[in-house]
């Protein structure tokens, strides 16, 4: 049995294979030494389970059924002559089983795919956060919003102007640790490329919006909890979970709405504001 173990989040997942797990570039720096696991994977290449048992939700190339205590999350993608089932998760309460039919072999991106890594850790109320993620003076910046409102316009603005330093231009893992916000870096950086295993408190979360001018507000109350829940990744069972985490933000951590121009004005607007130079 081969081992591997990645780190996300401050979280160890260990997968035991029988077959070798290729690595993929961008997995490459969540690839720890040796050390203890907080969660065990095994992958199974035997034939997958049958669908039985209550269906907990569906969406787009996943199913998950639960019977008798035990969940199974199966995860399919489509070809010309219709959709085909390749892997299914199994949790029993004594850990997770991963099993794979798949025809080209194993490599992590897929494994992590077909494991829903996002409902994994959202269980364990960490969630990926669809935002650029910048470190500045020690502290992250994290700019949040919908598809091209420019996030990655703007961590890119405040490494050049600013000197800080994009930990990841898509994605993000937000946790609480002693009652504070952390932003951790992931391997899901889009047209990016930029995924560095880094981490650092949360001075604040910027929810962005192009404008023709730069406006920065203190958000909270529900705008505020709506644009952050819309932008963390889980799934409909786990909504009573995100809504507890998207209001703990509000709570505790500096949000701020902004409408701003793609250029340096923007990074000095922000900064004054934040850092109150």
């Amino acid at each position: 049995m081969k081992s591997k173990r990645y780190e996300f989040a401050g979280l160890i997942l260990r997968i035991d294979s029988e077959e070798e797990i290729k690595t993929s570039k961008m997995y490459k720096a969540f690839c720890p030494q040796a050390c203890d696991a907080d969660i065990a994977i095994t992958v199974d290449t035997s034939p997958l389970p049958v669908k039985e048992g209550k269906k907990l939700f569906e969406n787009e190339g996943r199913e998950c059924f639960v019977k008798d205590g035990v969940m199974r999350l199966f995860s399919s993608y489509y070809t010309p002559s219709g959709r085909i089932d390749y892997a299914c998760r199994q949790e029993d309460g004594e850990g997770i089983r991963l099993y794979i039919n798949y025809p080209d072999g194993l490599w992590d991106s897929m494994i992590f795919n077909a494991l829903n890594l996002p409902e994994i850790f959202a269980q364990r109320g960490i969630f990926l956060c669809h935002s650029s993620f910048v470190i500045h003076k020690g502290e992250a910046l994290i700019f949040t919003a919908g598809k091209n409102e420019g996030k990655s316009t703007q961590a890119a603005l405040w490494e050049k102007f600013a000197g800080a330093k994009i930990i990841n231009g898509d994605r993000s893992f937000l946790k609480f640790e002693d009652g504070k916000l952390f932003a951790y870096g992931t391997p899901y950086c889009g047209s990016s490329q930029i995924a560095l295993n880094e981490s650092a408190p949360v001075k604040a979360v910027i929810l962005l919006k192009k404008g023709k001018e730069n406006i920065i507000k203190a958000a909270g109350g529900l705008d505020a909890f709506t644009e952050i829940i819309a932008q963390l990744s889980f799934e409909k069972y786990q909504n009573e979970k995100a809504s507890a985490f998207a209001a703990k933000i509000c709570g505790t951590t500096p949000v701020y709405t902004m409408e701003c121009l793609p250029d340096r004005s923007a990074v000095k607007t922000l900064e004054e504001k934040i850092w109150q130079i």
